[in-house]
């Protein structure tokens, strides 16, 4: 079983064993989790079955602990407030991760059902980014900011800010809208050796679930908004914008606390399996929407000092259009940051 180290952040200078936590959510088989092999030894897998009751095969992957829940473990926990939590839409991938911050994990990694393994180690890469610290005020020019800083680039900005969020990328099939997607057909990319942004403060980026790792600090801030349908089969009316705008909440808190954000290394290959006639349906009613959802969570100023603190205030403040999903929006933000 690999082992994985890291310092303590914040309060505590010691070293401890990091307890790891990998949620997938899925309608599919989970067949392709055997491709992944040893890689995900040492790391508690939480499939988030986005049925009513558990219908999928629970693998049984040497070293890894398997955790399955389906609606009804959503209801039991939630009860009347199972709503904010979607339905029919990967956004429900958030109960694991609540389900995996109860449990005690100290990093949370996310991936959907049809992304392989590349030659990258995945855990090691998203444990190698998230004990990073980014430099603050000047930008490295080269896409490998942990290692090289090129000439002229002040000393005493260097390795000041503490990582809290890393966006892994994909190979194979890009994570196009639909739109574009559509126009130009599916673009195929190759494995790009390693690289490294640190996402500077005051701007936002387009946050993928497909391949993601955060800490365990930063949980407060990954609520993915209601997507899909409710518990009854009611549409949402907004689709596929789930991870899109809980990265805009994420990054608006983390720049406040003085938190880094990553992009890049290590990648997955993405072998697409959603299709984009269907998905450009599901993207029609945010696309509009999304133009200007980000320029509201900028415009709010916050104030307070913690994660669940900022993402409470962030829902209090932010001015959403008059539509009874935003005003449903803010009540699940509140619901959420009460349980941190």
């Amino acid at each position: 079983m690999l082992e994985y180290y890291i310092t303590v952040r914040y309060n505590n200078p010691t070293m401890k064993k990091l307890s790891i936590a990998l949620v997938v959510p899925t309608i599919r088989s989970l067949d392709f989790l055997s491709a992944w092999g040893d890689r995900l030894s040492g790391v508690s897998l939480y499939v988030i079955e986005d049925h009513k009751t558990k219908e999928l095969k629970t693998p049984s992957l040497k070293g890894t602990a398997v955790f399955h829940f389906s609606w009804e473990d959503i209801r039991k926990d939630f009860g009347n407030d199972e709503w904010i939590f979607s339905r029919k839409n990967a956004g429900i991938r958030s109960y694991g991760f609540w389900k995996a911050y109860q449990n005690g994990s100290d990093v949370i990694m996310t991936l959907d059902d049809d992304c392989f393994p590349t030659d990258d180690e995945l855990v090691r890469g998203h444990l190698d980014n998230l004990s990073y610290k980014a430099p603050v005020s000047w930008m490295s020019v080269y896409p490998d900011p942990k290692h090289l800083y090129s000439r002229g680039f002040p000393y005493d900005v260097r390795e000041k800010k503490q990582t809290v969020i890393s966006h892994g990328l994909w190979s194979g099939a890009l994570d196009q809208d639909a739109r574009t997607e559509v126009v130009t057909g599916k673009l195929h990319e190759k494995p790009y050796p390693a690289i490294l942004i640190a996402v500077p403060p005051n701007m936002f980026f387009p946050m993928s679930s497909m391949n993601l790792a955060f800490a365990r600090e930063i949980t407060p801030c990954m609520f993915f908004p209601m997507m899909g349908s409710d518990p009854n089969g009611r549409p949402w009316g907004f689709d596929r914008y789930d991870d899109i705008w809980a990265g805009v909440f994420a990054k608006k808190i983390c720049d406040h606390l003085g938190l880094g954000v990553v992009s890049g290394s290590p990648f997955v290959d993405h072998k697409k399996a959603s299709d984009p006639s269907a998905n450009l349906e599901k993207e029609k009613a945010g696309l509009t929407m999304n133009e200007e959802f980000w320029k509201r969570a900028q415009a709010v100023r916050l104030t307070t000092n913690t994660p669940a603190l900022c993402y409470r205030e962030l829902a209090d403040k932010i001015v959403f259009p008059r539509l009874p999903y935003f005003t449903l929006l803010k009540k699940a933000m509140k619901i959420w940051a009460i349980l941190f």
